[in-house]
């Protein structure tokens, strides 16, 4: 029964990473600015025109690399980080290939384009924290953070993403000299995804509950 139950919240946790993975691209794809936490990937793949997925990849092996020298030990549970780190950055770039781009088009449908992508990827997040598995690597560093030095959880992650996107900026500035890749989007998607994962949390808490069970 009890491999039951984590079958199924595993599977919970990979339907998260499929919609947080097409928020993602949905927001990029809006032209308006991307995800914090994907700043730094999305600036430097266009700079170098490798995908935004790879770099993904990328940058989540170093803060699990960042993690594993934090806690002095590499466990099985951060071992299965990386497949499933490999399969959102995968599902990152379809996405991406699939979803047409909003930029220098209206700014209406593109802001239309950022709502959706916020939601989704709320959705996802909610359901991989109500999934309570596993996390991917920035999430397992900030609580590494978290736990090492005893300042919340909300706060290391504020300051963990204000950290990524200022270096996107400093970036973008010197490679465009402009923000390429970090816009009003980025604060917007910031400011609100936290409220939308409390929301779908509270719609499906319960159901999700009796599905895990």
């Amino acid at each position: 029964m009890k491999n039951r139950s984590m079958f199924k919240r595993y599977c919970l946790f990979f339907v998260g990473l499929v919609c947080c993975s097409a928020g993602i691209a949905f927001i990029t794809r809006a032209g308006l600015g991307t995800s914090p936490v994907s700043g730094l990937p999305f600036v430097i793949s266009l700079i170098t025109g490798i995908s935004m997925g790879t770099f993904t990849f990328l940058f989540n092996m170093l803060f699990l690399i960042m993690e594993a020298i934090l806690r002095k030990k590499f466990s099985v549970q951060q071992a299965l980080q990386i497949p499933i780190t490999f399969f959102f950055s995968f599902c990152i770039d379809r996405f991406m290939s699939i979803i047409p781009t909003r930029y220098g088009g209206a700014w209406g449908p593109s802001f239309v384009y950022l709502v959706i992508g916020c939601v989704v990827m709320g959705l996802g997040i909610s359901l991989e924290v109500m999934a309570d598995v596993i996390m991917l690597p920035a999430e397992a560093l900030v609580r590494a953070i978290s736990q090492k030095t005893g300042i919340q959880f909300g706060n290391v992650k504020i300051g963990f993403d204000s950290t990524l996107t200022i270096c996107a900026m400093i970036i973008a500035l010197l490679a465009f000299h402009k923000l390429n890749g970090v816009r009003e989007g980025t604060l917007i998607n910031a400011l609100a995804v936290g409220n939308i994962v409390k929301v779908w949390k509270k719609l499906l808490e319960k159901p999700v509950a009796r599905l895990v069970a």
